[in-house]
């Protein structure tokens, strides 16, 4: 038997049809309190409700990027889109791990509103404004390997970027497949030659 032959159109039309379905299925998963459960006993979430910490951004994304250019270390979207990789999430955010007293002076300085503990997701369920969404750099985080790219920012590298989806969203092997198909190559391309280190610069 075999199969009709489906114009573009149609084939747009499923594919269209098949993301609604999959998405409504990701939120019911992660509604549940099963999914909550399973998320507490990762050993190294980035988002950890209580720990993480969301700030609402009130100057464009691209001030505050510039603004921690030499302070955070980008992971997640943020990581992936800054190294020119397929991004993970249509929120806005800007997700990093950052000293808690650098936050403190975005608030004072008007760029980013009070942060809060609240629960928080990188793919909220409702529309909300674009966060700042931070995991605070201190002696509770031990070393957070990054790299530096030309572009002068710093990002983590590829297998931190999967454990800290892993820890977020769970097992998505949907996003991992996609950003094992893109982030390692193009941090090859956009890394400036070295790896940072909490204690310093060491040579690859």
């Amino acid at each position: 038997m075999t199969r009709p032959v489906l114009s573009t159109a149609e084939r747009f039309r499923r594919h269209q049809r098949d993301l609604v379905a999959y998405r409504q299925r990701s939120l019911f998963r992660r509604s549940h309190e099963r999914f909550r459960r399973d998320l507490a006993i990762v050993p190294f979430p980035f988002v950890l409700a209580g720990r993480s910490l969301r700030a609402p951004l009130w100057v464009p994304a691209s001030e505050v990027l510039e603004a921690l250019r030499t302070e955070a270390i980008w992971t997640l979207d943020t990581a992936a889109r800054q190294v020119g990789a397929s991004g993970i999430s249509r929120s806005g955010d800007l997700m990093a791990y950052l000293p808690v007293a650098v936050l403190g002076e975005l608030v004072a300085a008007g760029q980013v509103g009070p942060p809060t503990g609240e629960a928080i997701s990188i793919d909220p369920v409702a529309p909300r404004p674009a966060s700042l969404l931070i995991h605070p750099m201190d002696d509770k985080t031990g070393e957070i390997p990054a790299v530096r790219l030309t572009s002068g920012f710093r990002v983590v590298p590829w297998e931190r970027l999967l454990r800290d989806l892993f820890g977020t969203l769970g097992w998505r092997p949907d996003l991992m497949n996609r950003l094992e198909a893109t982030y390692p190559a193009a941090l090859a391309v956009a890394r400036e030659g070295f790896k940072l280190h909490s204690g310093g610069d060491l040579p690859e």
